[in-house]
């Protein structure tokens, strides 16, 4: 039975190439976080759109790591020293403001 299993999980893992899966769990991870967004902004309660951010990047903080992480990923690939330090730097600056732009359009809240 447990030789059976083995053999169904190789056939599995051989039927979609890695670099498939990968890609899914990347849409997922951004698909999480603009649900979580959504979520997390619809029930702040706030009126301030700096109150709202911070409470939904708390709510999030999981989702937020996980998909900052894939997009430092990204962005450094292939890329060292100052380069890839600047890379990092430009990810979690954009993703902060898709963060905060998403906030305020869940919100209707402005600056």
């Amino acid at each position: 039975m447990t030789r059976i299993l083995a053999i169904a999980a190789l056939a599995l893992g051989l039927a979609a190439p890695a670099g498939a899966q990968d890609a899914l769990g990347d849409k997922l991870a951004e698909s999480r976080l603009r649900g979580c967004l959504l979520a997390g902004a619809s029930g702040t309660g706030q009126t301030q759109l700096e109150a709202a951010v911070i409470q939904t990047r708390a709510y999030c903080g999981a989702q937020i790591g996980r998909v900052q992480a894939l997009r430092i990923a990204a962005a450094t690939r292939g890329l060292s020293g100052n380069d890839a330090q600047a890379a990092k730097t430009r990810a979690i600056r954009d993703l902060n403001t898709e963060i905060a732009q998403a906030v305020a359009n869940f919100t209707g809240l402005t600056p």
